[in-house]
């Protein structure tokens, strides 16, 4: 009964069995031409792109570790770099202490030197100061004796007799 149901329903289509299996096997023909031409195709399109895909994330990750290496020795640059500068900082510092040092050193030479100068010049104008005194008491002791003994004394007894005074004031003090 069922395949009279069928047989009616393929009637009223105007089908029988033969159109049937012509329309069947032009179905699988399309299909398998379909599969073919088509489905090949795309399905090498989609693994070429697959593989592209897959190549530009190892080139990318690549380019990650690369990345990622180079910031590493930027550190370790930096790093290295941070250093050398604390180094250098370090060794400006002391070569400024050890100059500035230098310049004390020379600063208490020169003041010292400017010191015995002046002490020489004191002992210099000390002696001189004090011959000019022995001259200037010659000369006025001479003119005493001579007045109060109204004769001449010589220049010989005056320095003797200065010599003699000079000599026990300087001993006084």
């Amino acid at each position: 009964m069922k395949a009279f149901i069928v047989a009616d329903i393929l009637e009223t289509f105007g089908l029988d069995w033969r159109s049937m299996l012509f329309y069947l096997g032009n179905f699988v023909l399309l299909v398998g031409v379909l599969i073919g031409v088509l489905y090949k195709p795309v399905k090498n399109m989609l693994k070429n792109k697959r593989k592209s895909l897959d190549d530009t994330f190892a080139e990318n990750q690549k380019l990650k570790d690369e990345s990622e290496k180079a910031k590493a020795e930027y550190e370790k640059l930096s790093e290295d770099m941070k250093l050398e500068s604390a180094r250098i900082a370090a060794e400006v510092a002391k070569s400024a202490e050890a100059r500035a040092e230098a310049v004390i050193v020379d600063a208490q030479e020169q003041a010292k030197a400017i010191v015995d100068a002046a002490k020489k010049d004191a002992a210099s104008q000390k002696e001189q100061l004090r011959t000019e005194y022995r001259e200037s008491v010659n000369r006025l002791s001479v003119q005493i004796a001579q007045k109060v003994l109204e004769r001449e004394v010589t220049e010989k007894d005056n320095s003797v007799l200065i010599e003699q005074a000079l000599s026990d004031w300087e001993a006084a003090d």
